[in-house]
Formats: structure tokens, C-alpha cells, sequence
């Protein structure tokens, strides 16, 4: 071997070019996190205005890191990049469920069939929180079928019975699912059963008024 330096610039400029790919799609996928935040806290706020906009700049977010993908295909199981697709992904699907319209699929999101699921299992907690918010205002009937939703998302996922290899974290956000209409239930059973006594002592007081 002779004495002369290799030259490996054009390994450098492979390499660097895959780092500046992987810290575009760190960086995009933690500012739309972030943004998936602000608008799920505006969506339960009843913020129409700031949710569409937040959204609206979030799918930018979602179509640049999948031209991003198209050259770099490995790096579509980075955690962050999923957590992005999830949380971008619950906001939608959980407004869908909340304005009772019909739900988008993988296609219509452009997001991963994992990134998919995994948001559709934490929806569940989102309309949790949407349920107690309607009991406050004791509205029971709207509450009713809030959790009726709950029930058929759980029984959807009970379906994609796949080890954690095939479909990450799928038994664990069962469990937690599980628990959370657990608890949706004992609620929901106990504010029919007040606002029923509720009506009984009301017409008991009409008819001592009679």
C-alpha cells in the first residue's frame, strides 16, 4: 500500500448528507409534537380556530417528513418520527370522534399503519377526558355516547392481537385502554343512576304539588 492518503470525500458527503437527513426529521418531528400538544389542549378548550390552524401546519409537518423518508427509507422506525405520525394522528382522529364524522385512515393521514393504531389506543384516553368534561356540564346523553365510542375503538383494537415485535406497544396501550373504560363505565353507570333519582324526586315533587 503506497504512503498516499486515501481519499474519502465522497464517503464523508454519503454520510453527512444521511446526518442532515436524520436531524430534519429529529427536528421536524419534535416541533410537530409539540404543536400536536397545543392542539389537543385547544381541542378540548372548544378552540375551533387554533386547532384547524395548528393541524393545518402539522400535515406540512407530516408530508415534509415523508419527501424526507423517500430518500432515506431506514429511518422510518426512528422512535421520534412514530411518536410524531401518533400524536398527529390522535388529535385527527379524536376531533373526528368528538364532532361524530368519519374516521380518516392510514391513506388519508399519511402516517404509519403503527403510528396509526398507537394513536387510536391513546384516543381513547383524550375522550376519556372529553366524557368528564360533558358530566360537569351534566350533559349525560352526550356523555353516553362519547363512551360508546370508547367501547367500539376498544373492541377494534382487541383484533390486532399481534406480539409487541410486530406491533409495538400494542398489549401495554390495551391494558391501559382497558382500565381507562373501566373507569368510563363506573362513571357513566353511576350518572345514569343519579340523574334517574334525580327525575324520580322531581315528579315526586310535582305530584306533592298538585
Amino acid at each position: 500500500m503506497h504512503d498516499s492518503v486515501i481519499d474519502i470525500t465522497e464517503i464523508r458527503e454519503h454520510f453527512d448528507r444521511k446526518e442532515e437527513i436524520r436531524e430534519e426529521l429529529l427536528d421536524i418531528s419534535h416541533r410537530s409534537i409539540r404543536k400536536s400538544s397545543r392542539a389537543m389542549t385547544a381541542l378540548h378548550r372548544g378552540d375551533e380556530e387554533e386547532v384547524a390552524n395548528l393541524l393545518e401546519e402539522i400535515k406540512k409537518d407530516v408530508k415534509k417528513l415523508n419527501e424526507l423518508l423517500e430518500s432515506e427509507p431506514r429511518f422510518s422506525d426512528h422512535g421520534a418520527l412514530i411518536a410524531a405520525n401518533r400524536e398527529y394522528a390522535e388529535v385527527v382522529l379524536t376531533k373526528t370522534l368528538i364532532e361524530d364524522g368519519d374516521l380518516p385512515g392510514v391513506g388519508d393521514l399519511q402516517v404509519s399503519p403503527q403510528a396509526y393504531v398507537q394513536a387510536l389506543a391513546e384516543a381513547i384516553g383524550e375522550l376519556r377526558r372529553h366524557f368528564l368534561n360533558l358530566l360537569r356540564k351534566d350533559e349525560v346523553d352526550e356523555s353516553r355516547e362519547i363512551h360508546e365510542k370508547m367501547e367500539r375503538i376498544f373492541e377494534t383494537l382487541e383484533q390486532l392481537d399481534y406480539p409487541d415485535s410486530i406491533l409495538s406497544g400494542i398489549k401495554h396501550r390495551r391494558d391501559v385502554a382497558r382500565k381507562t373504560l373501566e373507569k368510563t363505565r363506573e362513571d357513566m353507570t353511576r350518572a345514569i343512576r343519579e340523574r334517574g333519582l334525580e327525575e324520580a324526586l322531581g315528579e315526586t315533587q310535582s305530584r306533592l304539588e298538585e
